[in-house]
């Protein structure tokens, strides 16, 4: 038995499904391995690397697991480097597999002199959590079980796991160390806070007068939306999220002021700038989220609940921090609090009214409407107002995204709202959709994906469609077509006026080429037509993707100003 048949049963017993891909002659050992276990675990062949290695981000994200990609030697493994990133900052748990060259032919790395080679180890090294080389047969088990004890441990993140081209088809024994499923799962460990400081944050919001809560995707992470909702209501204060962490609780909680910061609600940005007391939970408190960090001011009392320690105080020095697991953090803080007088002061009845408008008011226009151009904020509302209240939403990076946070309503909470918030790179949205589509086979609902992305995301992934046609997967991809980069063109507008810097794109008929792929598709430039065909595509068989085009408005924004000007 070769070493790649023994990774693969490995790979089983740690409860991996599902290894996203694209083949190369020195990862065959691992093609090998999974086609000699057929129902056990499959392999999802991507149009490329990077692809890939977003759909196990989708994957893992909608799992709460390891998601598995692999590339081989050279272009294959530096493709991986934006996905590895995206996964880093985000916090979800990946294993990539890349085959590397011969070990004895390390000596002709330098200019690519063996095929394809290049310092792989240093260029990957510096976008992932941990780094595991399989410098001979026998280590394998080792360093597997290493990499997902990192990947799943403390602050979730990336690894990848270099094996040379002759150590992968070795017939030798390959180790075993001990394996388990749940090792693969987040969060594995759940650290508790120190009692001390439960008392020193508890005594902070008894005495505060406008407590609010923001809760990141940490809590998500942890599952622990009902806890942090319990938290809220106790001490009668508002919870904001930010947009990874949206879907902690219902937007509908009369306690929800929706998302945080500058591509979430002015309302939930000036209901933070009001409170006296934030209580930041599985939140790294960035610059997305604060409006570069001026939103809660720098002299405000925070709170932060946190499983990396690290992340306590970096950008709040005054916070008085809780090392620990998001649910046990929290649920410890409520414990501390019940039965104490609190002095919260927050109306609800203003609270649910200013959130009333935000979500039923009428919609804020930058610009008339124009014959054939869609708004994308009532495309948005109008998707939501059709689908199902547990539908799951997919946006790609940029505007996309902003889209989803401000004008997407949350209805039944949990983790339901996908998008790139480590490293915002385009392209994410189509191939992250495919991730959560396969993650969500052989369950119970299955349902369909809704994807939004931008013209200038889409163009990047748009070969994924045959892959989704191929598959099967019930994903409804909507395409935002302003034929420009609008966010840099609207930066570029603000920071350099009348500047033609930005050129338009030539325009595409985006909805033909994905027809070509297999998919079935709509070109609408009416909202009334749009309407039309998302609820036709809702209602098809969940059995193939669906593309909707639609001419977009590119003097619209989501994004809100902030005083860092970038």
């Amino acid at each position: 038995m070769h070493i790649g048949e023994q990774l693969v049963d490995q790979l089983i017993e740690y409860g991996v499904e599902h290894v996203f891909g694209c083949p190369g002659g020195q990862t065959l050992p691992l093609y090998s391995g999974i086609t000699r276990r057929p129902g056990q675990i499959d392999h999802v062949l991507m149009r490329d690397e990077r692809s890939a290695i977003y759909a196990a981000d989708g994957y893992a994200r909608a799992k709460n697991r390891v998601g598995v990609c692999d590339a081989t030697v050279g272009p294959g493994a530096s493709n991986l480097v934006s996905g590895l990133i995206e996964a880093y900052a985000c916090s979800t748990p990946l294993l990539a597999i890349v085959s590397d060259i011969p070990r004895q032919w390390e000596h002709r790395r330098y200019l690519a002199a063996a095929n394809q080679a290049f310092d792989q180890r240093g260029f990957l090294e510096a976008s992932a959590k941990s780094f595991g080389h399989v410098d001979t047969p026998e280590n394998l088990g080792e360093i597997l079980q290493s990499c997902v004890r990192i990947a799943t441990s403390g602050r979730p993140g990336p690894v990848v796991l270099s094996i040379p081209a002759d150590v992968f088809v070795a017939e030798e024994d390959g180790g075993r160390f001990p394996v388990a499923a749940d090792w693969a799962e987040i969060p594995r460990l759940r650290p508790g806070p120190d009692p001390d400081v439960v008392a020193q944050a508890s005594d902070l919001l008894a005495s505060s007068q406008r407590p609010t809560i923001v809760a990141g995707g940490g809590v998500l992470h942890a599952q622990a939306g009902e806890e942090v909702q319990a938290l809220a209501e106790l001490l009668g204060c508002p919870i904001a999220t930010t947009m990874s962490g949206k879907g902690t609780v219902a937007e509908t909680h009369p306690l929800s002021v929706g998302v945080v910061g500058r591509m979430g609600h002015a309302i939930a940005n000036s209901i933070i700038a009001e409170s006296d007391c934030v209580v930041f939970v599985g939140c790294k408190t960035g610059q997305a989220t604060t409006l570069a960090w001026t939103v809660p001011k720098q002299d405000v009392s925070v709170i932060q609940i946190d499983i990396d320690p690290a992340e306590v105080g970096r950008n709040y020095r005054n916070a008085v921090g809780l090392f620990s697991d998001a649910r046990l953090g929290v649920s410890a803080l409520t414990a501390a609090l019940r039965g104490r007088k609190l002095r919260s002061d927050w109306d609800g009845k203003t609270l649910r009214g200013r959130l009333k408008t935000w979500w039923e008011g009428p919609v804020e226009y930058a610009a008339d409407a124009e014959l054939g151009v869609l708004k994308p904020q009532d495309v948005v509302r109008s998707m939501r107002a059709i689908a199902a209240d547990d539908a799951v939403m997919v946006a790609d990076a940029s505007l996309a995204t902003g889209w989803v946070m401000g004008h997407w309503q949350v209805i039944e909470p949990g983790r339901r709202i996908f998008s790139p918030r480590g490293m915002g790179g385009l392209g994410w949205g189509l191939p992250g959709a495919i991730g959560v589509s396969v993650a969500g086979r052989g369950t119970s609902d299955p349902g369909r994906v809704v994807c939004l992305a931008g013209d200038g995301g889409w163009a990047y992934s748009l070969g994924e469609v045959e892959t989704a046609t191929r598959l099967g997967l019930p994903i409804i991809s909507v395409i935002l077509n302003n034929s420009t980069l609008a966010w840099i063109k609207h930066h570029a507008g603000s920071r350099f006026p009348g500047e033609k810097m930005v050129p338009d794109f030539a325009e595409v008929d985006y909805a033909e080429s994905a027809r070509g792929l297999g998919a079935v598709v709509r070109r609408v430039e009416s909202l009334d037509a749009f309407e039309a065909a998302f609820a036709e595509a809702i209602a098809d068989e969940p059995t193939r993707p669906w593309v909707i085009e639609t001419r977009s408005s590119d003097l619209e924004t989501p994004v809100l100003p902030s005083s860092g000007g970038y």
